[in-house]
């Protein structure tokens, strides 16, 4: 199973390459509003200094501002919470248009279907994620609670450090799994909401649990090699990072970002398209309608009344 989603995977960028344009451009849309009005605040609380246009920006220049300019990480701060809520909001309405293009089979512009399932299942998708944040985060608080206070304890009692961080460490990795198991649950949602138009976002959840339940080691290293691919990329575009000279190379190093945020925007849909594969998968199907056999015989008709 865990072949046959991967290979779906793989059929899904090679079929919707626009789908990873699509979400290249809106990742750089995103880039580019988060990146501009934080460059303006910067360069307003830069400019006024004296030998300004001589100074290279660094963390000790940021400290300083930080200092000199109390209210700039206050405007920081929140433009980083608008650009997260943007984000998510960008996320959703992606999440939406790719699989109803990935899951629909009719004929019509991939913008017509594109925009069809982002507008149609954005207030879905938007109180599936509110609901999904209600159960996570005292899954995570349930489960990792214990733990930070079981290392707590072990470090003020026993004196033992590492033990103390062994134990810190095996809360944080617990919760990053109740994490991943729900996000999971919350992309097998999604696929049910787009392929059978469920409106009741609660009543999708629980088959959603099921799916993945049942198939939990194929869901599991579907997203462990996707996750994989996502580092060996980063390496590899590191690697190449490094070897670009600075200075006038610098329109080099800018293309090879774009070309890693375009291969991680192929990871994603391949991973969208591994998660269709796996609800088609491990959806039970139907019961077969019953079907009333036919007579034997024909019914006698009636007899014709008498003609007066």
């Amino acid at each position: 199973m865990l072949l046959h989603a991967t290979a779906a995977g793989l059929r899904a960028i090679s079929r919707h390459r626009r789908l990873v344009l699509v979400l290249w451009a809106f990742g750089l849309a995103l880039s580019l509003a988060a990146t501009f009005p934080l460059w303006r605040a910067l360069a307003a609380a830069i400019g006024p200094l004296p030998h300004a246009d001589s100074l290279s920006f660094s963390a000790e220049i940021f400290a300083d501002l930080v200092e000199l300019r109390p209210g700039l990480m206050t405007g920081l701060g929140a433009a980083a919470a608008s650009t997260f809520g943007l984000g998510v909001l960008v996320g959703i309405v992606f999440a939406g248009g790719a699989l109803e293009v990935l899951t629909s089979r009719d004929d019509r512009p991939f913008a017509h279907r594109f925009g069809r399932g982002a507008f149609r299942f954005f207030g879905r998708f938007l109180r599936l994620g509110a609901i999904t944040c209600a159960i996570a985060l005292p899954l995570a608080a349930l489960v990792g609670g214990p733990l930070f206070a079981l290392s707590t304890r072990l470090r003020r009692d026993s004196g033992s450090e590492w033990l103390a961080i062994g134990t810190w460490g095996a809360a944080l990795l617990a919760i990053g799994l109740v994490v991943l198991v729900v996000l999971l649950v919350q992309d097998a949602a999604r696929v049910r909401i787009v392929t059978t138009d469920e409106r009741r976002v609660r009543k999708a959840l629980r088959p959603a649990l099921s799916t993945v339940w049942r198939g939990k080691a194929a869901w599991l290293g579907t997203w462990m090699l996707n996750a994989l691919a996502l580092l060996v990329l980063f390496a590899a575009y590191l690697a190449v990072a490094e070897a670009i000279p600075a200075g006038r190379a610098l329109f080099l190093l800018l293309l090879l970002q774009q070309a890693f945020v375009l291969s991680r925007c192929g990871l994603r849909v391949a991973l969208l398209g591994s998660e269709v594969a796996l609800v088609e998968a491990l959806t039970p199907a139907p019961p077969p309608t019953p079907v009333e056999p036919l007579p034997a015989h024909p019914p006698d008709s009636a007899p014709e009344p008498p003609l007066a």
